[in-house]
């Protein structure tokens, strides 16, 4: 006789709120039955056994239990359902369309996941990194002058690097949304 499952089963959605789960937890130093008391004190019940399987990803997690946790832990909902870095896409969400910054910002309700919402995102990104690329390249082209300040040149230079690979990823992002526009120069 085959055994019958109500519902979806468990996606990677689940598995990233379980992980972030329990990151969070660790990082305030709190136990599966403190979090549990404090969780029956918001007028909800949760046993410790339901929190560790909740972090194991044998349990699902409401929006309601969500909120609660997300404010027991001092972080935020959305925290606890961004997906990590290279990690799989939310449940839902094709695979390997989006870049890991673009979940993780979608997740956050910073950008929506359309084309020209990512275009927006992006043209951002890429102005601040020229305007940064701007304002580090003046710094050094003191340095070159003489003027010597208090942070090592080498500094300036590391962070200048940064900007331009920001910068670089922004345009190729914009390039692979929209071929035909115009990439943001430095």
């Amino acid at each position: 006789m085959e055994s019958r499952q109500r519902g979806n089963s468990a996606g990677n959605t689940n598995a990233h709120l379980a992980a972030n789960l329990r990151t969070a937890r660790q990082a305030v130093g709190m136990d599966l039955r403190t979090l549990a008391e404090r969780i029956k004190a918001t007028g909800r019940m949760m046993s410790p056994s339901a929190l560790s399987k909740i972090e194991n990803g044998d349990r699902r997690v409401d929006v309601d239990d969500l909120t609660v946790l997300a404010y027991l832990l001092q972080t935020t909902p959305a925290a606890l359902l961004t997906p990590p870095e290279g990690g799989p896409a939310p449940a839902g969400v094709p695979e390997e369309r989006y870049t890991d910054e673009e979940l993780q910002r979608w997740v956050q309700g910073a950008v929506k996941l359309t084309t020209e919402d990512l275009l927006r995102y992006w043209r951002e990104a890429g102005f601040v990194a020229a305007g940064y690329i701007h304002r580090f390249e003046g710094i050094l082209a003191n340095y070159d002058e003489g003027q010597v300040g208090i942070t090592p040149r080498e500094v300036y230079e590391q962070r200048l690097t940064t900007e331009r690979g920001r910068l670089a990823l922004a345009n190729g992002r914009i390039l692979q949304l929209d071929p035909s526009a115009v990439p943001i120069p430095d």
